[in-house]
């Protein structure tokens, strides 16, 4: 079982981080570049295969151990580990990841699991958790706010990512939707109020997608899960075959309940629908919750408009 974490203090430049990540693939595993804007990571443990789609940059500067999206897997459950980081927003539109599939499918590499579980967060790794989970048929896929496609004519309501919209998403692994066909389950996490991320859930549709709504939580879906080790318990759910949209409520319950961004964004949406009771309801249990002082400075503004005017 594979256990050694490192503390970001420990890499002096990227290129440490970068040789830190060879070792582990070279002693568990592989560790590959593919072309100059991807690199694959294996490591190689238990039956159950999570595949996983990060970004380079997220990992080196924002992780505590320099570890990749579902590393934790293999050092609690002995999971085996297959990461895929782009460096930079590649979209993962790249004939050197296309080959790169070709050969593991060529292999049967996919075929020595019990069960593969692709996951992505975001519009461009969740995408790509959708789009390649067609090369292991059976597979589950948990993909957080994915985009469906950036090609104009599929998606003319994106006018985000406005360099990626340059890519060919009309070659392989183009659509995402349509890449789902042969998996077992895939769970589309959305915020139903977030226009654009709404619009690409709505392109996710057959008998095998479920689309699950988290309201009110941003486009930027994983911090949350992230957070009180929710996204841990999502994989688990999604693993057994029971992520249904009343487990993913009580998974994520105390998540919503308990995270700043999430209760500041409903007090300010409260407010601005003119509803101060309610405002003041999710600034009590804020300021009780958290340490963040906007739902004291709430409470204190709300207190200050219902003091009645003195008398003169």
């Amino acid at each position: 079982m594979f256990s050694e974490t490192v503390q970001p203090s420990a890499y002096e430049s990227r290129k440490a981080w970068l040789d830190h990540l060879t070792e582990i693939g070279r002693s568990h595993g592989f560790f590959e570049r593919l072309g100059q804007h991807h690199s694959a990571l294996y490591v190689q443990e238990g039956s159950t295969l999570l595949v996983t789609f990060d970004e380079a940059g997220r990992v080196y500067r924002q992780t505590k151990d320099g570890l990749p999206l579902g590393f934790d897997a293999v050092q609690r459950r002995e999971w085996s580990l297959l990461n895929i980081m782009a460096s930079g927003q590649s979209w993962f539109r790249d004939a050197n990841l296309y080959r790169f599939f070709d050969r593991l499918v060529d292999e049967d590499f996919f075929d020595d699991f019990d069960q593969v579980i692709f996951l992505g967060a975001g519009p461009m790794c969740g995408y790509a958790a959708c789009a390649y989970s067609v090369v292991s048929p059976g597979a589950r896929v948990l993909s957080l706010s994915p985009a469906a496609t950036l090609d104009r004519e599929d998606a003319p309501f994106e006018m985000r990512f406005r360099a990626a919209r340059r890519l060919n998403f009309n070659d392989r692994y183009g659509y995402a939707p349509y890449m789902l066909e042969g998996a077992e389950q895939a769970t589309i996490v959305y915020d139903p109020h977030e226009p654009l991320g709404a619009a690409h859930a709505a392109l996710y549709r057959g008998p095998n997608v479920q689309r699950v709504p988290m309201r009110w939580c941003g486009i930027n879906l994983y911090p949350i899960l992230e957070s009180d080790g929710a996204i841990d318990r999502l994989v688990q759910a999604t693993a057994r075959g029971n992520l249904r949209p009343l487990r993913f409520a009580q998974i994520t319950r105390n998540t919503r309940r308990n995270y700043p961004p999430y209760l500041f964004r409903l007090m300010t949406r409260a407010l601005e629908k003119g509803h101060p009771d309610l405002a003041r309801k999710v600034a009590v249990h804020g300021a009780k919750v958290t340490d963040d002082p906007r739902f004291a400075e709430q409470l204190k503004a709300s207190e200050q408009v219902s003091e009645p005017a003195g008398v003169t």
